[in-house]
């Protein structure tokens, strides 16, 4: 599908996990309608230039009424976690099913990794890409994202030169960066990809002591590893995301075995790179472009 001059409804554009989207429609010379269900935001998204559509993804008769109204020729959205609010997100797989059933196309980021049939979806990403891709969609699955990295609580310990996280120090993750996740999912769109799901991944898995020596190396400072229970790390979120998702988050690495998963580096991620003609950001050029800044922001924000 060429999508040269074609609207693109966009849905999760303003969190870290979908900040690619838009700069991904763009580069394929589409116009981005951006999804956002706070009149707030929205007022302050046209403010910036920004077309947008205020529709809550749980609805799914007023998002058919957004593409319809828009005359969207794609659609491309993230799915909400459901941390906190598990009711949430198959809402927002029937909100996208119902598009899909338009004939609209629809390529759908779902955030987390999806397990093998008949293993442990402690995520539960499984269940959501299969049912997305049974509505006709195309799926992209991520590994860790590295904006986890990012977030404000994370931001606070690399200021003293630590990475911290709750998972081993021998666990093996192969980073995902949001940026390669937008252009993932709209080259989808693009692709004959409907009714698939795509795992993707970054260029090499590292250990924790190996990704922080990668961060570490963008940030021209040294960095260390110290590992942390889920408890710890879901106190570091609830002053940011409150308690109901603070505690989500904690219960999902709670219930995560110890050892190395395969599904942070999974095999068949480098033939999907190639399918959509695109190429993961190593961890180091993450950190030189997109964490060295913001951490430099909250260090200059900080008394002297």
């Amino acid at each position: 599908m060429d999508l040269t001059g074609q609207r693109v409804l966009v849905i999760g554009s303003s969190g870290a996990q979908g900040s690619g989207l838009v700069p991904a429609v763009r580069a394929r010379g589409g116009v981005p309608v951006r999804v956002t269900s706070s009149l707030e935001r929205a007022e302050g998204l046209r403010a910036a230039g920004d077309e947008t559509a205020v529709v809550d993804l749980a609805d799914a008769d007023a998002l058919v009424a957004a593409v319809q109204g828009v005359g969207a020729a794609a659609v491309a959205g993230i799915m909400p976690l459901g941390f906190g609010n598990p009711e949430r997100g198959p809402l927002a797989v029937g909100s996208y099913a119902a598009v899909r059933g338009l004939g609209v196309p629809v390529a759908v980021n779902i955030g987390t990794p999806v397990p093998p049939p008949g293993t442990p979806d402690v995520m539960g990403g499984g269940a959501v890409a299969r049912a997305l891709a049974d509505a006709g969609a195309a799926v992209v699955a991520p590994t860790g994202y590295l904006e986890n990295h990012v977030a404000p609580w994370s931001l606070a310990t690399l200021a003293r030169g630590e990475l911290v996280y709750p998972r081993p120090a021998a666990d093996v993750v192969a980073w995902t960066a949001a940026a390669d996740m937008g252009t993932a999912a709209v080259a989808a769109l693009a692709s004959d990809a409907s009714g698939e799901v795509l795992q993707l991944a970054g260029p090499r898995p590292l250990t924790f002591p190996e990704l922080a020596a990668e961060l570490g190396a963008g940030l021209d400072r040294e960095l260390t590893f110290r590992s942390i229970t889920p408890a710890e790390y879901g106190a570091m979120l609830r002053p940011f995301l409150g308690d109901a998702a603070a505690a989500g988050v904690e219960q999902a690495y709670a219930a995560m075995p110890p050892e190395p998963s395969p599904l942070m580096n999974p095999a068949a991620a480098a033939a999907n790179w190639q399918r959509l003609g695109g190429a993961p950001t190593a961890a180091r050029e993450w950190a030189a472009h997109v964490l060295r800044p913001a951490l430099e922001a909250v260090e200059a924000q900080r008394p002297a």
